[in-house]
């Protein structure tokens, strides 16, 4: 078979936009495969969804991370969410304030569980927030986090770049488990 050279050309055409719809394009091409940032348990009483853990967030002083996830079920109106935070101070933590613009959220937080990972104190948190101000969380474009301890002391967490594209995804995700919410 003798090759005319004619077919490699648009070959290479094609695979060169391919590439640049995936480079111009990547929050749309990341935002379609949502399966990879929730669970969705089918249940008798209706549907448990998890969204995996995020680490989008961190002290800005301290540079120590918190990792959040969250637990809702479509038959509830409020969702769990639990947080690591990481810190070399021994503290207990008491509350959690989450506020953007004018928006705030306030809740008591319960210990899951206390102990050390490579010299910093592991700090496993939880508390429910209303499925409606979860969903405003998601829609902030970058809110602010504060854990307050025993000790008054206030631990400030800030939103990562990455939040933004992670609170597409995660409105996405709260759009799906809202147009399967039993009590709306």
């Amino acid at each position: 078979m003798k090759k005319t050279g004619v077919t490699t050309p648009v070959f290479i055409f094609c695979i060169r936009m391919i590439l640049l719809i995936f480079v111009l394009a990547p929050g749309k091409t990341a935002a379609q495969n949502l399966t990879k940032y929730y669970v969705a348990l089918y249940q008798s009483d209706g549907v448990l969804y998890f969204v995996l853990p995020q680490t989008n967030f961190n002290n800005p002083q301290t540079k120590n991370d918190f990792i959040m996830d969250v637990t809702c079920h479509n038959s509830k109106d409020s969702a769990t969410v639990n947080f690591t935070y990481y810190d070399r101070e021994n503290f207990n933590p008491e509350t959690i304030a989450i506020t953007y613009n004018d928006w705030k959220y306030h809740a008591p937080v319960k210990r899951i569980y206390t102990d050390m990972e490579k010299g910093l104190w592991r700090y496993r948190y939880t508390f429910n927030i209303p499925f409606e101000q979860l969903s405003l969380f998601y829609k902030a474009k970058s809110p602010d986090i504060t854990i307050t301890t025993d000790l008054s002391r206030s631990i400030p967490v800030k939103t990562t770049k990455q939040w933004e594209k992670n609170a597409d995804v995660n409105n996405k995700i709260i759009q799906i488990i809202q147009k399967n919410r039993v009590n709306q």
